[in-house]
Formats: C-alpha cells, sequence, structure tokens
C-alpha cells in the first residue's frame, strides 16, 4: 500500500521506496494514495482547507476559490498586427500633415 504525505504547507508526495511511512521530519497528514481523498488533493492542490475530526486526522479537504487564469500570452501574429496599426497611424498622419 502507497501512502500520500500530503504536509501543512499543502504540498504533497509519495515514495515508492517508502511506501507505508512519514519519512518527513514535519507534521503531516497520512493518506492512503488512489482514495477519493487523495484524488481530491491532487486536483485541488493548493487551493483547498484541511477538515480535521475532533483526533486532528484527515478526513476531508474544502477546496477554495482559485485565482484567476492569467490571460494568454499574445500571438506573434497579434503583436505584427498591433505595429502595422502604430505604423500604419503614424503613416497616415504623416501623409495628412505635410
Amino acid at each position: 500500500m502507497i501512502f500520500l504525505i500530503v504536509k501543512q504547507d499543502k504540498g504533497y508526495e509519495t515514495r515508492s521506496d517508502k511506501p507505508n511511512e512519514n519519512w518527513t521530519d514535519e507534521g503531516a497528514y497520512i493518506v492512503e494514495d488512489g482514495t477519493d481523498l487523495a484524488n481530491k488533493i491532487i486536483a485541488n492542490y493548493p487551493y483547498f482547507e484541511f477538515v480535521l475530526d475532533n483526533n486532528s486526522k484527515l478526513i476531508d479537504i474544502t477546496p477554495t476559490e482559485r485565482p484567476p487564469e492569467p490571460p494568454p500570452e499574445p500571438t506573434e501574429l497579434e503583436l505584427l498586427k498591433e505595429k502595422y496599426a502604430i505604423l500604419q497611424g503614424a503613416v497616415d498622419f504623416i501623409v495628412m500633415n505635410p
């Protein structure tokens, strides 16, 4: 059985050479890899809050809001079109104002 070690900073890792032990030196939660909870942690990382039972055992997570995705980088064609429009404006100004 392999376990997912979930750290306090919400990072996680598994190690096939130490499948069923907590090899970290910090407080961490141990979740069986491949379970619904492990998959939920991986899918929402790092945007979640821990849900603990009365014994401080990790029993679930609550997903939190993700920041908006940054806009995509403009393509080379879009940049060239923008430069062309600026140059065309300059040419039009020069032609109209001899």
